[in-house]
């Protein structure tokens, strides 16, 4: 399913009831409403059904795979941190004295590393959307607004309706974005003056059950110091990994890495079907 739709999602229950497997490489479904996240999963216990989702967050990078090992294997998951948004990464890595907020989320948009509404990716929502996958996945029953989230776009922006083609959209949210070189150029350089580097950061704390993203200036002793332009990375911290996290880091924007991401969650449907047949 690549839509990525609410809408087609409240079929997922009944074509499971049917013996149908499920790729869903969009998050909506697995971020979706709590009720109805319930639901699928007692679908696919009792149906034997695979629902294979691992590239709704970081595309071809293992990262709920391993949080599943971790859990599985009986560690006890403390801490999750790191950032989730490949577009965030390539503004921040890209903005400079000469290249201003809007004109690096431009070129975001021309590397095709954005969603199709730009505004899901520098509002937090899509990140959002992954930080209560992966905070379902480690038992918490957690919701969208249950996530503390900062916004970079101004609610005048979001609330905005733009109704031209994908790319008239693109070029009119652009420039709206405008009114936002100067506040983003100045926290850029207040960052830069500390040694420090701009990066769209979330946590997720286990015990209190508190997840949140926002816009951070992290210095070198951060993981997230060193984040290239189109990366995600997500740091595990638990009862074994106690010295230093256990962290799944690499390229997680772009086509390629998404097609890679979902290609993975076929061949694993094909093994869990070929082992059920054995």
């Amino acid at each position: 399913d690549c839509t990525n739709s609410d809408a087609v999602a409240e079929y997922y229950d009944k074509w499971m009831s049917l013996g149908i497997n499920i790729i869903s490489p969009g998050n909506l479904a697995g971020a979706g409403p709590l009720d109805r996240y319930h639901a699928l999963q007692r679908a696919q216990r009792e149906n034997s059904v695979e629902w294979q989702y691992e590239s709704s967050v970081g595309s071809a990078l293992p990262i709920l795979s391993t949080l599943r090992d971790l859990v599985q294997t009986g560690d006890d998951v403390q801490l999750i941190r790191g950032s989730l948004s490949g577009v965030m990464a390539f503004v921040f890595n890209n903005m400079s004295e000469e290249t201003t907020f809007s004109e690096a989320v431009r070129l975001a948009i021309a590397q095709d590393f954005a969603e199709n509404d730009v505004r899901d990716d520098l509002s937090g929502l899509d990140a959002r959307r992954k930080i209560v996958v992966l905070a379902r996945e480690l038992g918490l029953d957690v919701s969208l607004e249950d996530v503390e989230m900062e916004s970079l776009v101004p609610d005048d922006i979001m609330e905005k309706e733009y109704t031209g083609s994908i790319q008239e959209n693109y070029d009119a949210i652009l420039e709206d974005l405008k009114s936002l070189d100067e506040p983003m150029m100045k926290r850029w350089k207040e960052a830069q003056s500390e040694g420090k580097q701009l990066r769209y950061k979330f946590k997720i704390n286990v015990a209190s059950g508190k997840c949140r993203c926002r816009l951070e200036a992290v210095d070198n002793s951060d993981s997230l110091f060193r984040l290239r332009e189109n990366e995600n990375l997500v740091a595990f911290e638990t009862s074994r990994y106690t010295t230093s996290p256990l962290i799944v880091k690499g390229a997680a924007a772009g086509p390629d890495l998404s097609a890679s991401g979902m290609f993975s969650d076929l061949l694993r449907l094909g093994r869990a079907f070929v082992g059920s047949q054995s």
